[in-house]
């Protein structure tokens, strides 16, 4: 386990994906600044994450007669 700068323990799950996208992720991510894949899968994640929940968030209003 990881420590954050506050010092709590950061605790991380495997997601699987097929070795060959792995592979190709980190041959296209050399010399780009990221570390690795999983520096770039998290940076991706992060930034798409907020788009998906505020669709949800849109889609649940929309349920509710709130949105047209």
């Amino acid at each position: 386990m990881e420590k954050t700068r506050k010092g709590r323990k950061r605790e991380y799950v495997n997601i699987p994906i097929p070795r060959p996208l792995y592979e190709r992720l980190a041959k296209a991510l050399e010399d780009s600044g990221y570390r690795s894949p999983t520096e770039y899968i998290i940076f991706l994640i992060r930034k798409n994450l907020p788009d998906l929940e505020s669709k949800e968030v849109e889609r649940r209003l929309r349920a509710l007669g709130y949105l047209p």
